[in-house]
């Protein structure tokens, strides 16, 4: 069994239905894709394997001049548009199971977040390595609105999301009295493998968070996130 400490997984699915061949989208005069291969080399672990899983032959031909694995193409029945993370995860350690390889922490790396810093990356999983408890880390930015003060229809009426126990109609308090909350970004998504071949979840009960800046939040889903990239970059 040869052993690994890292696989990175760059999950790059065809078919978006906001933005027509989004992962081959130009920003900042390249492919979208490309700006996560190229932060994927980034990391300082020389014990790593990065692997594209995708179901398009066009992006496993730009991962291959990356010289980034992308065989065998990600089955259908794990490129839908309801398609979980946990599928295509073990997809992949099914195919180096396969080679006989076999890891001890995962990171996912979405190409809908193109900026990644080399400092930011290297902290970030020092971090998580560090860390003997949790068996994941998200990487998370303040939220723009509070969840306190959204709903959900219930027939004809509403129901609030969540209420805090300790605060009377939490959904009518005013919002510097609510607790602060944060967006998870597809940024960074360590997990841990612990060389198993197949995980039941890739978060787990205990999750820790690295907060990022503002650059490296910014997410690429639909047409209004790339005006709002634009503008801001």
């Amino acid at each position: 069994m040869i052993k690994k400490n890292l696989l990175i997984i760059v999950p790059a699915r065809s078919g978006s239905k906001s933005i027509k061949n989004k992962n081959m989208y130009k920003i900042l005069r390249k492919p979208l894709i490309n700006h996560t291969f190229e932060s994927s080399y980034l990391i300082n672990e020389k014990s790593k394997i990065i692997h594209c899983s995708t179901n398009s032959k066009k992006i496993q031909k730009l991962a291959k001049k990356y010289k980034i694995n992308s065989d065998p193409l990600r089955p259908k029945k794990y490129a839908r548009d309801f398609s979980r993370d946990l599928e295509f995860v073990n997809h992949t350690l099914s195919i180096y199971r396969k080679k006989n390889i076999c890891f001890k922490y995962g990171l996912i790396l979405r190409p809908t977040n193109p900026i990644r810093s080399k400092k930011s990356l290297n902290r970030s999983f020092k971090m998580f390595k560090n860390n003997k408890t949790a068996f994941s880390m998200k990487s998370i930015y303040p939220s723009k609105k509070t969840p306190f003060k959204t709903w959900i229809k219930k027939g004809k009426l509403l129901k609030p999301v969540v209420l805090i126990k300790n605060i009377h109609e939490s959904f009518n308090s005013p919002r510097q009295k609510l607790p602060h909350t944060f967006d998870q970004t597809g940024t960074y998504e360590y997990f841990k493998i612990n060389y198993k071949y197949k995980l039941n979840s890739v978060s787990g009960n205990k999750i820790m968070y690295y907060e990022i800046s503002r650059n490296e939040s910014l997410d690429i889903d639909n047409l209004k996130d790339l005006k709002n990239f634009k503008e801001f970059i």
